[in-house]
């Protein structure tokens, strides 16, 4: 809770950034007066839209912690905006021990991007801040939740015996399956938050670009992504390859537009029919309904990263070079490692190939018969 106060009004948490305001903020909308109000208000609109919802609301988390310190220690309001280094050092020293380190760099970023949304100067990447930072960091608690278990190609197996693909919905799951896992997506990428929740700048939909190629003689697929979590607006792009096989997820798609069809303006890529309707799939149903089907067959829990891990860790073992499985996803850093789960099983097919590699040369180089299988098998027979 807060204090109440004019200065901020009871808005939704992704709004709050926008609506909360200070004495600076009002002195500098009276400066403003020459600008018409619309032009304003289409110009601060534009500063927000620089985040997503989700975004928004997360960094309307530091507005928040800022303001209820502030009130605790009756801080006046004038002092909040801009803040100074010191008081920013002090708001950051008050949550070291009792919150991690990504968690304080949040809310120093949400109470950065309501200065600048105001138009204030701010002050937190002066040096006493950082450090203080640095420290808060090393002190936080750790991030406590397990690493997300990959799905993998038995928990997709099981899942397609739970589904009738030859049904809208049973399609429209399916293919947004294989889609995740072989395009290393997050799932937030290619489904909606809540049922209503489409927006035609953040949604991939039907009508976004797909094109269709041939290489080595493999259908493939290009989706565009109007949003990613790394590129924002940006976007990206969702690259599967035909498998030929039970989980070719080029033909699981194929399926879903032959099964979905005629869809209306902006539906989503994976909504479904449901009568007369179009339903979109929101992640958190989907999550709910695979966690049932993978308990029932006694299969590693999941969760919405698990396809994206998976995929990747799956095209590692088939000896894909981990850059490319870096472009498939859409990594831009060394973040990408976190996702190497299951070294236990990526190392050994790794070493494996290499000393297979290896074996082939040195054999080829010295004119050397490559017959170290067969003595093996003879050595076991004995």
């Amino acid at each position: 809770m807060v204090r109440p106060s004019p200065y901020r009004p009871h808005v939704p948490a992704s709004h709050r950034l926008l609506a909360w305001c200070t004495p600076f903020g009002l002195s500098q909308q009276s400066s403003r007066r020459h600008i018409p109000p619309r032009d304003q208000a289409m110009a601060f609109a534009e500063i927000s839209n620089g985040l997503c919802k989700k975004s928004l609301s997360t960094y309307a988390a530091g507005l928040l912690r800022f303001t209820q310190w502030c009130d605790a220690r009756n801080i006046p309001e004038h002092l909040r905006m801009p803040a100074d280094p010191f008081l920013l050092v002090c708001f950051t020293a008050s949550v070291a021990g009792s919150a991690s380190g990504a968690c304080a760099k949040n809310w120093l970023n949400g109470l950065a991007y309501w200065h600048h949304i105001n138009l204030a100067p701010w002050h937190g990447d002066a040096e006493c801040v950082s450090k203080a930072l640095r420290s808060v960091v090393k002190k936080g608690i750790k991030f406590k939740r397990p690493p997300r278990g990959p799905v993998t190609v038995e928990h997709l197996r099981f899942l397609r015996s739970r589904l009738d693909i030859s049904s809208p919905r049973g399609a429209a799951f399916w293919a947004l399956a294989l889609c995740a896992f072989w395009g290393c997506r997050r799932l937030g990428e290619l489904t909606l938050e809540t049922l209503k929740a489409f927006d035609a700048s953040h949604n991939v939909s039907r009508n976004t670009k797909i094109t269709r190629s041939q290489q080595s003689g493999r259908e493939v697929v290009s989706i565009h992504l109007p949003w990613t979590k790394t590129t924002g607006v940006r976007g990206g792009t969702l690259i599967i390859t035909a498998t030929d096989d039970d989980l070719c997820p080029v033909r699981a798609l194929h399926n879903h537009f032959s099964v979905n069809v005629l869809p209306d303006h902006n539906t989503p890529l994976f909504a479904f029919r449901a009568g007369a309707d179009w339903k979109p799939i929101v992640k958190a149903e989907f999550l709910v309904f695979i966690t049932s089907v993978f308990r029932d067959g006694n299969l590693e829990q999941v969760f919405g990263h698990s396809f994206r891990i998976g995929g990747s860790v799956h095209l590692l073992c088939d000896g894909v070079e981990p850059e490319i499985v870096m472009k498939i996803g859409g990594w831009s850093s060394t973040c990408f490692l976190i996702y190497w789960r299951r070294l236990e099983t990526v190392i050994p097919v790794a070493l494996v190939r290499a000393w297979s590699t290896r074996q082939t040369s040195f054999a080829s180089s010295n004119n050397l018969p490559d017959d170290l299988t067969s003595e093996l098998d003879v050595a076991r027979s004995r």
